[in-house]
């Protein structure tokens, strides 16, 4: 088994024991796909600019924005802080071994977060699945990708994991917002909608409804996707230290 392989099953056993972090993951995104459904009845609301994909999309967007600039980073800054990295620079394995195999480990727990968030909105909400699944597919694994890659970087400049909570917290808030969490996209003002098609989370959420709707996503969101993942990962990779 090669180590990356063997890094990824290790890690998956931490990572189920950490409650706190499944909580926040999981339970969270379907807790706001649940309120949010029951209290507008499970209905979308086109006079208002708000597509019937939003919810769905919102969920899943925050879920996996979580995973990346949350749980990723604080579980390798931790592992610095801790010494853990010290320890495993004393082994064969390189560092790129290690962001290989959280990245894996974490695009697993996305694709959980994806399809519990499509599965409760069939199951209990009477929600429509996305109308093109290959178009879909392509966006929902970009804005993985590209909230992961986050991740990683994040873990690669901060030493501590309150630093990269703090960090984490910082980039979180803003990109919901430009993303149209708080405000739905197509009803932000004009002079700021066009970061919501270049922040990643906006490109994201922007790409999945397009394929809810049965559309392709936009180029500019997807060139965004492909931005984001290719410079965060050079950079972490450069910057990523055991110490």
């Amino acid at each position: 088994m090669s180590q990356t392989m063997t890094l990824t099953r290790i890690e998956s056993k931490l990572f189920v024991r950490d409650w706190a972090g499944l909580f926040f993951v999981f339970v969270l995104p379907l807790g706001l796909l649940t309120v949010f459904s029951l209290i507008g009845g499970g209905e979308a609301s086109p006079e208002d600019g708000i597509p019937a994909s939003f919810l769905p999309t919102m969920a899943i967007g925050i879920g996996i924005a979580l995973l990346g600039m949350a749980t990723l980073p604080m579980i390798l800054a931790g592992y610095r802080e801790k010494g853990v990295l010290r320890r495993m620079s004393t082994t064969p394995v390189k560092p790129v071994k290690l962001l290989a195999a959280q990245l894996l480990l974490h695009l697993i727990a996305a694709v959980l977060v994806i399809g519990l968030i499509l599965g409760a909105g069939a199951l209990f909400f009477d929600a429509a699945l996305p109308s093109a699944p290959l178009p879909f597919v392509v966006a929902a694994a970009l804005y993985s990708a590209a909230q992961l890659s986050i991740g990683l970087l994040i873990a690669g400049l901060v030493p501590t994991a309150k630093a990269a909570s703090v960090v984490g917290n910082i980039l979180l808030f803003p990109s919901m917002f430009f993303a149209g969490v708080w405000t739905p996209g197509d009803v932000m003002p004009e002079s700021i909608r066009w970061l919501r098609d270049v922040t990643p989370m906006g490109a994201g959420m922007t790409s999945m409804q397009d394929a809810w709707s049965g559309q392709w996503p936009g180029t500019v969101s997807l060139i965004a996707l492909v931005v984001a993942i290719a410079g965060c990962l050079a950079v972490a990779a450069r910057f990523f230290r055991w110490e």
